[in-house]
């Protein structure tokens, strides 16, 4: 299983990121899949902050990158 969070670092397509919790075993899997509604939401908003944080880094550097 696995749940990711997609972001752009600016107004093109070329600068997509993805931010992903993979199940890398079946225990895992089953863990993942067991969440309920709630627990799923917060496993996302965790995801999105880190996204945040995470973009709040990359941002400036893509930005000073030559576009293609």
């Amino acid at each position: 299983m696995e749940i990711t969070i997609d972001r752009y670092l600016d107004d093109g397509k070329a600068s997509l990121v993805t931010l992903g919790l993979r199940s890398r075993t079946t225990e895992m899997h089953s863990v993942l899949s067991a969440l309920d509604a709630a627990q799923k939401a917060a496993v996302h908003t965790a995801l999105t902050k880190a996204m945040d944080d995470i973009v709040a880094v990359m941002q400036p550097v893509a930005a000073g990158m030559p576009k293609t």
